[in-house]
């Protein structure tokens, strides 16, 4: 519907100057707010440029950079000769022009009070997912619901997906539901690592990894990562000094650098199981997320080896919302590991499996291959935008996953990563995916956010880095005297002898 100047003026744009930032943008984020509301809806019409302009006493040319803004980030559309319009909000896996994110990120963007958060590598909302038709969490549910392994009709669809998309070939007894990767790890951890024994994982690794062995007197010892993933000569000379140790793998594109296993890695991980009597543990959490269009990942490390545990999330794939996770064991663990998940408080309840096996059931090869293009575009865009307004950071583009790592010039992200919450944008500091101390200067960023949110956090991440350096210069400057004076060295290097 058409509402008229005044209508605008008092209600949906009331107390616009109020508003942090430029004049343009706090037009932009009253009029984000109000579409965000419900205020206004998709196909209203908003003022024409000099009367809205007039009545809010601004230059016409200060409302024109509003509507471009509301136009870049896919909030309006201007159709010549008839106005501008309030647009309907497209899917999540659309092209980042035609993909805005909702309004409440779009105040975000104009520098609103919210935080933007970026440590969490999980799609963000629930546009992307596919569509399911008709959803009924109880039709057709029976009995208790309280079943130890969870759901069948879950398990069935998730041993389907594992099966044909992740080259796992998988039944599904084999299966036992968590609610997530974590409450997964932590149940391994307690089936089958002994209290003291050490775990040999890449580094950086996995955050929850030293959560989920609390309380085991476990010792973690990292080696390297690098895009093949984990450093298997590495790890075999580690586990080839212990007694029965324990190998985890992140070998879908979950590690904090999105490494993908390779084929001579995986091999060689599995000999190194077989000679020495490592229990591998395997994280797949973000398997079948490779990015490339022609990338061929090397089966599962658990397809070659069937004393190797899996375990796995559908929050990376799906939604974290849903907080539904999996273990894929058999044996002996199974046994085991089904009596600490049936005493576990943890465990998902019945409308989250009913949802997740719908959608699960959904997933087809077009819709996964829109959500990795998705993310491919995503990523790349990030990297853009760190080396347009950051080109003292270095990032290493993920071959899979939703993360992206990044090496900053200091020798501990921390204190940075306590600015940039400041500035609105949270991160992960590389700390606590380290646990070699080689990492510290890195942090992760998600890459799964809209293409506008990452823009607005970039900005937000190099505002914190000007400060940032600001405050280092001003600490070196008053902790060191200044250099005696000597010739000029171009060019050269001066070192000790």
């Amino acid at each position: 519907m058409d509402h008229d100047l005044g209508w605008w003026v008092r209600i949906a744009l009331d107390g616009w100057r109020d508003r942090p930032g430029p004049r343009y943008r706090r037009i932009a984020e009253a009029v984000a707010e109000a579409v965000e509301s419900r205020l206004v809806a998709a196909g209203d019409r908003l003022p024409a440029e000099r009367p809205l302009a007039d009545a809010l006493s601004v230059s016409r040319g200060t409302v024109v950079r509003c509507l471009d803004e509301l136009e870049a980030a896919g909030i309006v559309e201007r159709l010549r000769g008839s106005g501008t319009f309030v647009r309907s909000r497209p899917a999540w896996t659309d092209t980042p022009r035609e993909n805005p994110a909702s309004a409440l990120l779009r105040r975000q963007m104009a520098g609103g009070g919210e935080s933007i958060d970026l440590s969490q590598a999980v799609p963000s909302g629930v546009d992307h997912l596919p569509p399911v038709s008709g959803l009924d969490v109880l039709a057709g549910v029976e009995g208790h619901g309280l079943e130890p392994a969870g759901s069948l009709a879950l398990r069935t669809a998730l041993a389907d997906h594992l099966t044909r998309r992740l080259r796992l070939p998988t039944d599904p007894d084999q299966l036992i539901v968590t609610s997530g990767a974590q409450h997964a790890l932590t149940l391994v951890a307690a089936a089958v690592v002994p209290r003291g024994r050490t775990v040999v994982t890449g580094c950086p690794t996995y955050a929850g990894l030293p959560g989920a062995l609390a309380g085991r007197g476990a010792r973690l010892v990292g080696v390297p990562v690098d895009s093949f993933g984990i450093d298997a000569q590495a790890a075999h000379r580690a586990a080839a000094h212990l007694s029965a140790p324990v190998i985890y793998v992140d070998s879908g594109g979950g590690s904090p650098v999105g490494a993908v296993l390779s084929r001579s890695r995986r091999e060689s991980l599995l000999n190194t199981a077989r000679r020495t009597g490592a229990l591998i543990v395997e994280n797949l959490a973000q398997g079948g997320l490779h990015l490339e269009p022609d990338a061929d990942p090397a089966e599962p490390l658990a397809a070659g080896e069937d004393a190797v545990i899996a375990v796995g999330s559908l929050s990376k794939l799906l939604w974290a919302g849903l907080r539904v996770g999996w273990i894929r064991t058999q044996g002996a663990p199974r046994g085991h590991l089904l009596r600490l998940r049936s005493a576990s408080d943890l465990a998902p309840g019945v409308p989250a499996q009913v949802i997740a096996t719908r959608l699960l059931e959904a997933v087809d090869d077009p819709w996964l291959d829109a959500l990795r293009a998705a993310l491919r575009a995503r990523r790349d865009l990030l990297v853009t935008l760190l080396g347009r307004h950051l080109p003292a950071w270095r990032a290493h583009p993920q071959a899979a996953g939703l993360s992206l790592w990044v090496t900053l010039p200091v020798t501990d992200s921390e204190s940075y990563a306590h600015l940039a919450a400041r500035y609105g944008v949270i991160v992960a500091p590389g700390a606590a995916h380290c646990v070699d101390g080689r990492h510290h200067a890195g942090i992760r960023l998600s890459v799964a956010e809209s293409p506008h949110v990452l823009e607005a956090a970039v900005d937000r991440l190099a505002a914190a880095w000007e400060h940032h350096s600001r405050d280092l210069a001003a600490g070196r400057s008053q902790a060191a005297p200044a250099p005696a004076p000597g010739p000029a060295v171009s060019g050269q290097i001066l070192t000790s002898s």
